[in-house]
């Protein structure tokens, strides 16, 4: 009985809050100047809360006003989403500087609140500072104002980037259903007149009395996908959809699309939820208002429905109605709760939220939560193996999330892996599972949860059967045992009573995965490793079943590229080492399985990881993942390194290669480079330069070209970058023969395009041209490096045009109303602006701008652009051919970059129609984008205390870019001087039998021998000019045609046709 009683007490304690709630919340959003511009004035405070009730003061501050009556010492700086509340941007923030003398030193920030029917108060923000702002905020309450308690200090100067600050009160009985509770936050330390710290976000939150002791069903907040996990959406009429925006956490529906509203009909549909494995549900949502317009949102629930996706409005109940004027602020959130219809229905329960507009002035509704309560049901009996239990599978549902987060439990299962050692970043806790004869059979269910026993005392192995006291939590959407109470080792050696599923890729929907959550399996198939992204960083990669491509890259952009990104997130799993933090150490295994990962036994994308890996699956960072209980098996031969380029050899190679920022000048404070003094780019010593410079070379040496269009060489005024690389290259190759083209600056950014060249080979014909938008404005250079053309004559005198370009990156994204903003079709941001340059460039070679007289163009280079974007079949429109994918028999599943886990080519290589025919094959060398990043030439630290190791660098071509190079084989037609050979008819006799006299006279400038070819049929070689007689028998012809040719050259006179 006293065991029982130390529980239940324990349980007051431990038992989490149900979901905390806004009390006050400040956005710092609002803080306009009556001039004009953001700062603040006497009238600023107090500060009223923008969501619940509340006020903001600002006091002991120097209180000097500048000349638009603002406070000088008191600043709107530019603020974030960091602790934000669904929908609010980053706006500004208080920002309180050091003052003249320091004189802010002291100022207090003061939270008035009211916490009536709340409890476990929590006081969070967002901040980020100067070197030399405050390095004191102490924290202290109040229940009057004046009599303040100290609670914490956080201490040190702030960085440049905002980090969220969080303050648990739940301890403080005091503060609990006040009508006043104050908050300070003590500033001191500041060292300068403009040091700051930057305050924003600032939010109070607690638990509402009346849901304490309730179980949370569910509880899901939108930041992350919805509709990967059981949400779905069914559009009865209208072709507009829910759009789920993980940034401001909400689904929203507005259908005003192109200046007008569209008739829609559309459901957003929950999961499932099991009302008949609790009582006394409670329900409550967030909505804000987007726009207010005429229709309203209508709230239903239904125990009848099925999930088919058919809506019969007979199998829906009314639950509430909202309408604009629940509202006095777009897009904030209002709570809408105490809906308990669900307490009196059984079975399966769906919530719906339909949006229906026909006519009028069309209004945008905003989900930002929902949440589902019911009443405690808690596991009191006796903690003692072979006692009451709550089975795992209970614990876990059917759904993605628990229905009983929040309770009290006990449970009795295996332990299937153990993560408790913390050292070097262990997960601080174990696994457990059901042993076979207690699982449920529900393919739905998970057998396995995890306990976070964060150091409880209890070590285990794997296959103790384990008895745990615990509570329900969802620790960023994962599903475990928390506030471990108890752990008894039960009995020992009994792995062998619970059986490892099996994985196989790809699944038809999340719910398979999160059927396995905790769950003990083996891979049911040879993957392929498609990310080592962070393979050094966070101890983990990515395996699928094939290789994964960038949509973009395969289909065309739109409803295949949705599908097929979809198609992608469901064949794919991380597999971790069961640890957190980065670069921790050991490293996980290189390709032996056996060593630490490093540059000479790396894991690189293309491997297959055997079958029959064993783990554990988990839930962290947004993603399903396999918690490792071994070192994986690959077979490295389905992409082994290549030491050169596997092409067959023609007469001319050619290659585009982005050196990811070669830089002559060293990337520090005191450097500028280009023309506009930009930041530099690339190594940041002599000795990082040296190691690049050597990574690079090696790989133009393997890479064996005769012309090479570089990308993202600095942009300088003397080319040093390039006579640095060209000397070393010379210094290693013993033709000794590089040599580069000389530019100087083009255009305004830090790295240009350019061409280095064996001069042994090729030499170039003129002077290079240059696109930029003086000569076509589409071809917009403001934001992108211009196109370089250089015409090349090689040995055997053809000629050709190579053309070096760099497109606008997808980054750095404009306003949504902006027509290069992400229009949402896989092609990302600045679209139409490399569209439109790339339609420029085939329209400016056209015009001939080397002055070559030839039409054999070559464009080489990074177009920041996947091989069905639009960028590049305008290029195809215009005759062009995208040189990898032809040699690929027409398939658009080849890559020289990886983003993501998934593989496309940014790289290319055009030809002209004329030049199409002599092109014999390209492909790209896979030295770069399958490669672990960290094996670069970068010697800086990898974390605090952590140099990057030795072995993390090999002076090779593996990884001395984030891109592949592409290699193009040319069989360049042989051009040769013009020739003069003439042919000329004197006189035909035929006789009846069809015997044939020609008679021809000839002659021409060239010295060697000519062969008379008569319908293609060599008759004579003639040696001096002068007459020919050709005399044949063949009555069934009646004409014949005559060609006097120099075989060496093909070269022939212009073909006489001959009747008689």
């Amino acid at each position: 009985m006293m065991r029982i009683i130390i529980s239940l007490l324990m349980l007051l304690v431990l038992l989490p809050a149900w979901a905390q709630q806004p009390i006050a919340y400040w956005s710092q959003n609002f803080n306009t100047l009556p001039s004009g511009g953001n700062g603040f004035t006497p009238t600023s405070f107090p500060q009223a809360a923008d969501v619940g009730a509340g006020d903001l003061f600002l006091q002991n501050f120097d209180q000097t006003l500048d000349g638009n009556g603002a406070y000088s010492t008191v600043q709107a700086f530019a603020g974030s989403t960091v602790n934000a509340l669904s929908g609010f941007a980053a706006g500004q923030t208080l920002s309180v500087q050091g003052g003249t003398g320091n004189s802010n030193n002291g100022a207090e920030i003061i939270i008035q609140v009211d916490t009536t029917d709340y409890q476990d108060i929590m006081l969070s923000w967002a901040q980020r500072g100067t070197s030399t702002g405050f390095t004191s905020r102490q924290i202290s309450w109040s229940v009057d104002g004046v009599n303040y308690q100290f609670f914490a200090e956080d201490s040190g100067a702030l960085g440049s980037a905002f980090q969220s600050r969080l303050y648990d009160f739940s301890a403080l009985t005091e503060l609990n259903n006040q009508a006043q509770v104050y908050f300070k936050i003590t500033l001191d330390g500041a060292s300068s007149a403009s040091g700051n710290n930057r305050f924003d976000n600032l939010l109070v939150q607690g638990t509402a009395a009346a849901d304490v002791g309730r179980l949370t069903v569910y509880d899901r907040n939108f930041t992350s996908n919805p509709f990967d996990a059981g949400w779905t959406e069914v559009s009865v009429n209208g072709t507009e959809s829910w759009d789920w925006n993980g940034s401001f956490g909400n689904v929203s529906f507005a259908p005003f699309i192109d200046g007008a509203c569209r008739v829609n009909d559309s459901w957003l549909i929950s999961p499932a939820f099991n009302l008949n494995a609790q009582t006394g549900e409670r329900l409550a949502f967030d909505i804000a208002r987007g726009f207010a317009g005429t229709n309203p949102l209508e709230v239903y629930y239904s125990s009848s429905y099925n999930g088919s996706g058919d809506i019969n409005p007979a199998d829906w109940l009314l639950l509430t109605t909202i309408t604009s004027d629940d509202f006095t602020t777009n897009n904030v959130p209002v709570r809408f709760d105490g809906f308990e219809q669900l307490a009196d229905a059984t079975g399966q329960a769906y919530i719906a939220f339909r949006y229906n507009f026909d006519s009028g002035n069309c209004s945008t509704w905003r989900l930002a939560n929902i949440e589902i309560t019911a009443e405690g049901n808690n596991n009191l009996a006796e903690f003692a193996c072979g006692n009451p239990v709550n089975r795992i599978h209970t614990i876990q549902g059917a759904g993605f999330q628990s229905p009983v987060q929040g309770a009290y439990v006990q449970v009795e299962a295996v332990v299937t892996a153990s993560f408790q050692d913390t050292s070097n970043g262990g997960l601080a806790g174990f696994y457990l599972q059901e042993l076979n004869v207690n699982a449920d059979m529900d393919p739905q269910t998970s057998e396995g949860i995890f306990v976070y026993d964060n150091g409880f005392g209890v070590s285990l192995t794997p296959g103790d059967l384990v008895r745990v006291g615990g509570t329900v939590a969802e620790y960023f959407e994962e599903t475990q045992l928390t506030d471990v109470t108890d752990v008894a080792i039960c009995a020992t050696f009994q792995l062998g009573g619970v059986t490892p599923q099996s994985l196989n890729l790809p699944v038809s929907s999340f719910a398979r995965f999160e059927s396995t959550e905790g769950m003990w399996l083996n891979t049911g198939a040879d993957y392929t490793v498609s990310d080592v992204f962070n393979a050094a960083r966070f101890g983990e990669y990515t395996v699928s079943n094939g290789r994964l491509f960038t949509p973009t890259q395969v289909v065309s952009p739109g409803e295949q590229v949705a599908a097929l990104m979809a198609a992608n997130l469901r064949n794919k799993i991380i597999i971790d080492n069961g640890r957190t933090g980065i670069y921790q150490l050991p490293f996980i295994a290189g390709a032996d399985g056996v060593s630490e990962l490093s540059a000479s036994n790396p894991l690189r994308n293309g491997y297959l990881l055997n079958a029959g890996f064993s783990g554990i699956m988990g839930y962290s960072f947004g993603a399903y993942r396999l918690r490792s209980l071994q070192a994986g098996e690959f077979s490295t031969g389905a992409n082994p390194r290549l030491d050169q380029p596997a092409t067959p050899a023609g007469n001319l190679r050619l290659a585009t290669y982005n050196v990811e920022n070669l830089f002559n000048t060293l990337q520090t404070a005191d450097n500028v480079c280009g023309p506009n003094a930009l930041e530099c780019r690339g190594a940041a010593t002599l000795s990082e330069q040296n190691r690049q410079l050597a990574k690079i070379t090696e790989t133009l040496l393997a890479l064996n070209a005769d012309v090479v269009a570089l990308i993202e060489i600095e942009n300088d005024a003397d080319d040093a970058t390039l006579a640095l690389l060209t000397s070393a290259l010379n210094e290693l190759d013993v033709n000794a023969d590089w040599a580069y083209i000389a530019t100087g600056f083009l255009g305004t950014d830090a790295i240009k395009p350019a061409f280095i060249y064996r001069s042994s080979r090729v030499t170039p014909q003129g002077a290079f041209a240059v696109l930029d938008s003086s000569v076509d404005p589409d071809f917009d250079t403001s934001r992108q490096r211009p196109a370089l053309a250089q015409t090349f004559v090689a040995a055997n005198m053809s000629k050709f045009t190579a053309v070096a370009v760099h497109l606008r990156a997808k980054a750095s994204c404009p306003a949504s109303s902006d027509p290069n903003a992400d229009q949402g079709d896989g092609q990302g941001c600045w679209n139409l602006w490399r569209t439109l340059s790339a339609n420029a460039l085939a329209n400016w070679l056209a015009t001939d701008p080397t002055a070559s007289g030839d039409e054999d163009y070559l464009i080489l280079g990074d177009f920041n652009a996947y091989a069905m974007e639009d960028p590049l079949t305008a290029l195809i429109a215009q005759g062009y051919q995208n040189l990898a994918i032809a040699a690929n028999d027409g398939d658009p599943a080849v890559y020289s970059y990886t983003f993501m886990g998934e593989a496309g080519s940014l790289d290319h290589a055009f030809a002209s129609p004329a030049m199409q025919a002599q092109v014999l094959t390209a492909a790209a060398w896979h030295i770069n984008a399958d490669e672990v990043r960290e094996f670069n030439y970068s010697e800086a630290p990898l974390r605090a205390g952590l140099q990057k190791p030795a072995s993390f660098y090999n002076a090779d071509p593996f990884r001395s870019s984030d891109h592949d190079p592409l290699v193009v084989e040319l069989n360049l037609t042989p051009a040769f001087p013009p020739v003069m050979i003439n042919l000329e008819l004197i006189r035909v006799n035929r006789g009846r039998s069809g015997a044939t006299l020609v008679q021809l006279r000839w002659n021409s400038d060239v010295s060697q021998a000519l062969t008379l070819y008569r319908d293609e049929n060599p008759v004579a070689t003639l040696s001096r000019p002068g007459r020919y007689n050709d005399q044949f028998k063949n009555p069934e012809i009646n004409s014949a045609t005559y060609r006097l040719c120099l075989d060496a050259t093909a070269q022939c006179s212009e073909p006489l046709v001959v009747n008689f």
